[in-house]
């Protein structure tokens, strides 16, 4: 009993400590995001960068409630000793020191930036976040976010001029999560289409129906789910429904595809803002449309 009382405490101080760091990230890049507001691109960029820490440190939350609710015996494979957490945490308190001084430069914000998402900080949170991935699909759905910012990461430096590129590689960010995406649609041929274009894209899962759509997406979460409108039983508006309802988040994740696109179907579409597509319609306008969905 001891033992496990021990572990459960280890635990609980791991993941306080991670849970403490993304709060502190999330607060550096939201103080960085201010003291840069005359650069209003990349100010918005911080803004974001400090929404994502906001959310990872929710999820430790999360992970918590979890391990006091049930207390739940997981014994962790590592140990977090005193010279990694120094190691993570030396960088960020320069940056906070910097922050509360004078001003910063641009070029500063971006190699502190850096360094914060290449430290060990990254892959002790992943390892957290996959060794609880039972807990719910919110597990996939943080790992597949936590994909998205470090995505976005690399694509704002490989934006820079020259001169204000870090110093740390940051194509070197782990690959954490592949796109998963999800077809639904009675007509076989074309579901198979769907799904061979989205192949290129990440692992496709496909189903007949709307019921069985909702059954995936209770289960899993889904970068991008397609479905067609008219369906037996569940249709693709229902199906859609009842999906948000489960996880509102969903509503930007799907596309919708119709041979009957009529008046009401698209104003509804339209005010709930949903992207859909006439058929026939071009694969490229199906790249696109899906290329939107992963964007945002």
């Amino acid at each position: 009993m001891r033992m496990a009382t021990s572990a459960l405490a280890h635990i609980r101080d791991v993941i306080g400590w991670l849970r403490q760091i993304e709060d502190l990230v999330g607060s550096l890049y939201g103080q960085a995001a201010r003291a840069c507001a005359d650069d209003a691109d990349f100010s918005s960029f911080l803004i974001g960068l400090a929404e994502d820490e906001q959310s990872h440190a929710q999820f430790m939350t999360t992970i918590l409630s979890h391990l006091e609710e049930r207390q739940a015996r997981v014994v962790l494979d590592i140990a977090l000793d005193s010279k990694t957490r120094d190691r993570v945490e030396a960088p960020l308190k320069r940056f906070q020191e910097h922050l509360t001084g004078k001003g910063i430069s641009k070029g500063r914000v971006i190699e502190y930036m850096a360094r914060a998402e290449s430290s060990e900080l990254n892959p002790v949170f992943l390892y957290i976040v996959q060794k609880f991935s039972r807990i719910n699909r919110e597990s996939e759905r943080m790992t597949a976010e936590i994909q998205s910012h470090l995505k976005h990461i690399q694509g704002f430096v490989d934006s820079l001029d020259q001169h204000l590129r870090p110093s740390i590689n940051v194509e070197t960010l782990p690959v954490v999560w592949e796109n998963r995406f999800l077809v639904v649609d009675d007509n076989e041929p074309l579901r198979k289409l769907v799904a061979a274009l989205l192949a290129r894209r990440g692992s496709v899962e496909t189903v007949a129906g709307g019921n069985e759509g909702l059954d995936k997406v209770r289960e899993h979460f889904y970068n991008g789910i397609v479905s067609d409108i008219e369906m037996p039983g569940l249709d693709g508006f229902e199906f859609y429904n009842r999906a948000v309802e489960y996880d509102s988040k969903l509503k930007e994740h799907f596309l919708f595809y119709s041979a009957d696109i009529t008046p009401e179907r698209e104003a509804y579409l339209k005010k709930s803002r949903l992207s859909f597509l006439r058929k026939p319609f071009g694969l490229s306008e199906f790249h696109e449309s899906m290329d939107r969905i992963l964007k945002h």
